[in-house]
């Protein structure tokens, strides 16, 4: 199964880009799409999906799933590190009106090369990343630990945080 997140946003900010692109590409998977959408009115056809779940349920998905998909937030991050599964990261840009700014394309450039990540910002390259990537998790030539890597990326992230939140203190 494929889990596909959007992360917890409010109205208005809605990642519309990213649900739409997996709906219209789902038939052409090997597996099962499941996606948490948020506040989309236009609901998808192609996948099994629903909008919000707590976060114990949310976390079954992040464990039985083969892959993640989602939005470049801490949270799916941090969730895709502790399950050790491959991460495709579709930042929200604040250009297509998906978040005030673009931290998010930040903190997936950080990621960028990173064993197990991979950063996808124009989602017509999101099916051949997740075919590319199905094909490596099929030949297990990806089993992501994330583990030299792994200090770094909480270390960036703590800093990361931090200094968003000084930013907006001042």
């Amino acid at each position: 199964m494929i889990f596909v997140t959007v992360g917890n946003s409010i109205k208005g900010v809605e990642f519309y880009r990213l649900i739409h692109k997996i709906d219209e590409i789902a038939g052409d998977l090997k597996e099962e799409v499941v996606a948490q959408i948020g506040f989309i009115d236009e609901h998808p056809k192609h996948i099994k999906w629903f909008q919000y779940l707590n976060f114990m349920e949310i976390l079954k998905y992040f464990e039985e799933a083969s892959l993640i998909i989602g939005h470049s937030g801490v949270g799916t991050v941090i969730n895709a590190i502790a399950y050790k599964k491959p991460l495709i990261l579709v930042p929200r840009s604040s250009i297509h009106g998906e978040h005030i700014d673009d931290h998010q394309r930040e903190l997936a450039l950080q990621l960028r090369g990173m064993e197990g990540v991979f950063i996808v910002e124009d989602v017509e390259e999101l099916k051949p990343t997740i075919l590319k990537v199905m094909d490596l998790i099929e030949s297990k030539s990806i089993e992501p630990c994330f583990s030299p890597e792994r200090a770094r990326l909480i270390s960036f992230i703590k800093d990361y945080v931090s200094n968003n939140k000084s930013r907006k203190r001042q």
